[in-house]
């Protein structure tokens, strides 16, 4: 079992079948061999001790161990991803960091669009530097050349440092001083931090499709959801936070109960897809399962349940720095 552990890129290779629901869909975004990758799932299997696939002669697709170990694995790849991209960075010469913290959502959905914004801007930015510098060289060019050293340092790409937490972990981080800008998902604003709102974010109720509320051909009721145990996020998590403050906003007021609780959306969608209860989850975290029909989205009577996502930062550290400042202008474009 260790050793398949070890094997990052059989367990991406299993995400990607995951997330397409077929190993020939997966081979052809990993520019595999369907062949190859099938040998590849088998091996993984004999090392995990687990049958990862259902097979038939119309196809494969995972098993409900296999939806698991996908789920439980998301945090493990993004890990790696954070090292892989972190160690580039420090092969280049990066001299700027900026140390964030995010909640999951945002972290898991957003924060990779973010980044490579912000290396195109960067990236832009030092082409135009390079740009004027060469035009300038061909009139004084020892002048040009020592007005460029003094500058190289402000065009260089930034090391954005992250670290995945529920919300209220994320506030504590920015109030230690241990990351410089946060974003988070809670509607408990803290009063003592910088806040700047970034966009609303829809949350969905959300069945496996062998759930009695995925044949409904009506609205649920908000009381019929408080009365059905959920698959919800721990304490402390924007997203449940936003569903019991919802609830208890009703009159009469309703709290939610719990079917199951555990610490990523990944291991939320998992055990929900596998029947364990339906759950509230955004939008950006189960657009994928949708499309895949692995999980079905529930009509709900009343407005759309929605939150804001919100970037927060200490006041006596305001303005932010440049890398910050362009970071969160990002974050706060409309898309």
């Amino acid at each position: 079992m260790s050793e398949a552990v070890h094997d990052l890129g059989a367990l991406r290779a299993l995400r990607e079948v995951g997330r397409h629901g077929s190993i020939a869909a997966a081979a052809a975004v990993l520019g595999v061999s369907q062949q190859a990758l099938s040998a590849r799932m088998r091996t993984l299997e004999r090392a995990m001790s687990v049958t990862l696939l259902a097979r038939s002669p119309s196809g494969s697709h995972l098993t409900e161990q296999g939806r698991l170990i996908v789920g439980w694995a998301e945090d493990v790849l993004d890990a790696a991803d954070r090292l892989e991209a972190g160690l580039r960075s420090i092969r280049s010469g990066v001299s700027h960091r900026l140390a964030i913290a995010a909640s999951q959502t945002i972290a898991e959905h957003l924060v990779p669009h973010w980044l490579v914004e912000l290396r195109n801007i960067e990236q832009a930015r030092a082409a135009q530097a390079r740009a004027g510098h060469d035009a300038a060289a061909e009139h004084d060019a020892a002048a040009e050349h020592d007005a460029a050293a003094e500058r190289a340092p402000e065009h260089a790409p930034t090391v954005v440092e992250l670290t995945v937490a529920n919300s209220t972990r994320v506030i504590e981080l920015v109030r230690d001083v241990k990351v410089r800008l946060g974003f988070i998902e809670t509607p408990h604003l803290p009063a003592d931090l910088v806040t700047a709102h970034l966009r609303d974010d829809e949350m969905l109720v959300v069945t496996a499709p062998s759930h009695p509320w995925a044949r409904l051909r009506r609205p649920l009721s908000l009381a019929e959801i408080a009365a059905t145990p959920l698959v919800m996020r721990e304490a402390g998590s924007g997203t449940r936070v936003t569903l019991t403050d919802h609830l208890a906003a009703q009159h009469p007021p309703l709290s939610a109960r719990i079917a199951m609780e555990l610490g990523t959306s990944a291991a939320v969608r998992s055990a929900i897809a596998e029947g364990v209860g339906p759950g509230v989850l955004s939008r950006l975290a189960v657009r994928d399962d949708l499309v895949l029909g692995r999980l079905v989205a529930i009509e709900v009577a009343g407005p759309p349940l929605k939150r804001q996502l919100t970037a927060v930062w200490r006041p006596d550290l305001d303005p932010l720095p440049p890398e910050g400042a362009r970071l969160l202008a990002v974050a706060k474009a409309p898309r």
